[in-house]
């Protein structure tokens, strides 16, 4: 068994691994696998859940387009409305919930 001793700690495992892949000046160690299925079975479910949220905004716009409260109705073209209108929480929420789902989806497909 190999052991690594650095500051006068004894490093093995994983941390002995790492500081032994960092220290290759030319990086020929630096490789991990992808794990290509995963990654790609999870973009396919967070596309799923994409357009199911697709799906309940669209349908939450249509709400406030045809609601006969003046501000639930203007929420969908004024943002000052949607924000401050208890009435369109639940369409806030959703909108901030798909603005994070995207943000990690736009990650895993670059």
């Amino acid at each position: 068994m190999s052991l690594d001793v650095e500051l006068g700690h004894r490093r093995d495992g994983y941390p002995a691994l790492a500081a032994w892949i960092s220290r290759d000046p030319d990086n020929e160690t630096f490789m991990f696998r992808r794990f290509k299925w995963l990654a790609a079975r999870n973009i396919l479910h967070m596309q799923a859940r994409l357009t199911t949220f697709e799906q309940e905004i669209d349908e939450l716009d249509k709400a406030a387009w045809q609601s006969k409260d003046k501000e639930i109705n203007q929420s969908s073209r004024r943002w000052e409305t949607l924000m401050t209108n208890d009435a369109c929480k639940h369409r806030m929420d959703k909108l901030n919930d798909l603005k994070s789902l995207l943000k990690e989806y736009c990650k895993s497909t670059m």
